[in-house]
């Protein structure tokens, strides 16, 4: 009575292995905002030398689908233009969290030891953490942006 009942067992098992396939790989999602407090105006955050503009971005810094909302500066210097970002978040943990969120989305970054923060060539776009803030600069070669970087990181509570 077991012979007869082989046959069904091995086609039942053959059918179970064959269903065992590795999983689809997984869509590719469009990143996803951390809960970023609403932007407001922080002008005292941003040298004053060469500032042309200051505005209170809802979302989308520079166009960029995973940069949140915050203040944009423009500067001109006469030989440069160049933006500096400041993107306020609600905890330091969450701001650490970010930064490497925006790394994550950043095609080849380039890990900037000085600041913790990370600059990506092809669009010029520096950034780092501090305190509960992001600070970028997008417009300058990596040198530049480290240098134009370190009054406006001064300016950036913890």
């Amino acid at each position: 009575m077991i012979a007869p009942m082989r046959p069904l067992l091995v086609i039942a098992m053959l059918v179970g292995l064959m269903s065992c396939g590795s999983a689809p790989p997984p869509m590719a999602e469009k990143p996803k905002l951390p809960d970023l407090p609403k932007p407001i105006a922080e002008d005292v955050r941003f040298p004053s030398l060469n500032r042309k503009s200051i505005t209170v971005v809802d979302t989308q810094l520079l166009g960029v689908p995973y940069l949140g909302g915050g203040n944009l500066a423009e500067y001109d210097t006469g030989k440069l233009k160049y933006k500096l970002l400041l993107i306020r978040c609600r905890t330091a943990t969450q701001a650490g969290l970010y930064i490497f969120d925006i790394k994550n989305q950043m095609r080849e970054p380039k890990f900037v030891a000085s600041y913790g923060g990370y600059y990506e060539p092809a669009s010029q776009l520096f950034v780092f953490a501090k305190g509960s803030y992001i600070g970028g600069i997008s417009g300058l070669s990596e040198e530049d942006s480290i240098q134009t970087g370190k009054e406006f990181a001064a300016r950036i509570p913890y």
